[in-house]
């Protein structure tokens, strides 16, 4: 019964009759579950599918050092494989406005399953309309984060010195993380 009231909120309110420090009792675990599994972990990746907070800070750190090293001052924004922002950095010196256009970049890229440079080509060449579509942002320096081809992630890049560097600045420094990540565990056989 204790556990039937953890998981359902509506028993615990159909439940008249429990006393209240059973019904306390019943809260304060409830409330802590989310917690223990919310434990901060240093593995870059949360399962094989999504990019951890440690992974998003890494490459966010790799980024930093990168920018600092060719002197830009991007803003970067990296994101889960749902396009949920992880992180963020405006570096010093970093315009404005370039700050929603990194999240955006990040967020395309991931919920699309494409670098938003291909959305960029396909504007420029075929269809000025595209970036009216929800989601879609025809930009440069998008990249969706892979792990051995599927998709954990994405990063957006805003504030470079030009299109050119944003989208080789991006590419290098996604395509270097990647090759640290784990390769995904096997899948399991199952049997009928």
């Amino acid at each position: 019964m204790l556990l039937g009231a953890v998981f359902d909120r509506h028993f615990v309110c159909k439940e008249s009759n429990m006393s209240l420090s059973r019904l306390l009792l019943c809260a304060a675990v409830a409330g802590a579950l989310p917690l223990a599994s919310a434990a901060d972990t240093s593995e870059p990746l949360l399962g094989t599918a999504n990019l951890s907070l440690a992974g998003a800070s890494a490459l966010l750190d790799r980024a930093v050092a990168k920018a600092t090293g060719e002197g830009v001052h991007p803003c970067i924004a990296v994101t889960d494989a749902s396009g949920y922002l992880l992180a963020f950095k405006r570096m010093d010196g970093a315009a404005p406005g370039c700050v929603e256009a990194a999240i955006k970049k990040a967020n395309s890229a991931a919920i699309n399953d494409v670098d938003t440079v291909v959305f960029y080509d396909m504007a420029r060449k075929d269809n000025l309309q595209l970036g009216s579509i929800p989601g879609i942002l025809p930009a440069v320096a998008g990249l969706v984060i892979r792990q051995q081809g599927q998709r954990v992630g994405g990063m957006g890049v805003a504030g470079g010195a030009s299109d050119a560097q944003e989208q080789r600045f991006a590419t290098e420094v996604v395509r270097a993380f990647e090759k640290t990540l784990p390769a995904p565990p096997p899948l399991k056989e199952t049997h009928p």
